[in-house]
């Protein structure tokens, strides 16, 4: 899915609403029309909206009623910055863990790694007995699993910071590159492309489409830089994608 596309959908204050009843477990219409004091037939309508993109999935009970669920693992990621807007989103594959009327969950004490490097269970068998492989103990596969995931919690915080910080040195470093090409441009037009292929390399028609200049200017603009240093090209696809020389690379 696009992720404009997705940043509609969850524009919806009653769609992101139900995505967070489901993310807690699967529900029936009527249960997330009480939840949220909003009508079934309206539900039904976002519940639809949100299963054709692939978002929620729905199954049967066997009282042969239909309940929702989360179908896909996926990041959606928005950066905005006096420089950037970026929108990405990233699907995650993953082992669904909860099946039926949402109660059952894959990983058994059977499928649940070593506690300590070795099974935890009864005693050893007495020597020369033939030892018969004991199960966890599930106290001990709980605290294991919970420590796992305090871990996955603890690093996603410090990718969160490092994600900021590097944010922050993004929009400083932009702040003095303009300060830079203001310094070396010869006109308005080499600061806007100069400006441009600082934040992506692009060929001439997206500059001219981007810039609303002739494509004579943006050519002429372009060769005048590539002659003094500041740009190259590279072809990709049978088309030209200038860019940003970078320091040590000669020049084309």
């Amino acid at each position: 899915m696009e992720p404009a596309k997705l940043l509609d959908i969850l524009g919806n204050e009653n769609r992101r609403k139900i995505i967070q009843l489901l993310a807690n477990r699967p529900c029936y219409v009527s249960e997330i029309s009480g939840r949220l004091g909003v009508g079934p037939k309206a539900i039904i309508n976002h519940l639809s909206l949100l299963e054709q993109a692939g978002l929620i999935e729905c199954s049967v009970d066997e009282q042969r009623r239909k309940y929702f669920n989360i179908a896909n693992n996926m990041r959606l990621e928005v950066s905005v910055s006096p420089y950037a807007y970026t929108v990405s989103l990233q699907d995650i594959s993953f082992e669904k863990g909860r099946k039926g009327g949402g109660q059952e969950r894959k990983g058994s004490a059977e499928s649940v790694p070593e506690v300590n490097g070795e099974i935890q269970g009864d005693a050893p068998a007495a020597a020369g007995k033939k030892e018969v492989p004991s199960r966890p103990e599930p106290l001990a596969v709980f605290l294991k699993l919970s420590g796992r995931l305090r871990e996955l919690k603890t690093r996603h915080a410090e990718l969160a910071r490092m994600q900021q910080q590097l944010q922050a040195d993004y929009t400083r470093l932009m702040d003095s590159c303009l300060d830079s090409i203001e310094g070396v441009a010869k006109n308005p037009v080499e600061c806007e492309i100069l400006f441009e292929l600082l934040k992506n390399e692009t060929t001439a028609a997206a500059l001219c489409y981007n810039l609303r200049l002739h494509p004579s200017i943006i050519n002429a603009n372009l060769i005048d830089l590539a002659e003094r240093g500041f740009i190259q090209y590279a072809i990709r696809n049978n088309q030209q994608y200038w860019k940003i020389r970078e320091k040590g690379e000669e020049k084309v």
